[in-house]
């Protein structure tokens, strides 16, 4: 049976940053195929890591640290030329599933 894993990518100022929620695991890369290929990479090893001790207990990302994660890559504020409202851009990519 494959495991299925989620992950979010976001751009930071100089590059894309990536987390598995279910593992809690952090990839950056320059652009989105390197920051994908990263965190696939990143899967891979922590799976071959914890196959050999089983002890080891897995747990996803705790909610603080995905909003730390949010708040860390936030884009920058841009301001309307009326300056009535606070735009905040909002990037959305198809992200894959990690098996």
């Amino acid at each position: 049976m494959n495991q299925k894993y989620t992950a979010i990518v976001r751009k930071s100022d100089s590059d894309y940053i990536a987390v598995c929620l279910e593992l809690n695991l952090v990839a950056q890369g320059n652009d989105l195929p390197e920051v994908e290929r990263n965190l696939r990479d990143a899967i891979e090893s922590y799976l071959e890591e914890i196959a050999l001790s089983p002890d080891v207990q897995v747990g996803p990302m705790p909610i603080e640290e995905f909003i730390e994660f949010l708040n860390d890559t936030e884009p920058e504020t841009q301001t309307q030329s009326s300056e009535k409202y606070i735009l905040k851009p909002l990037e959305l990519h198809e992200v894959a599933t990690y098996a």
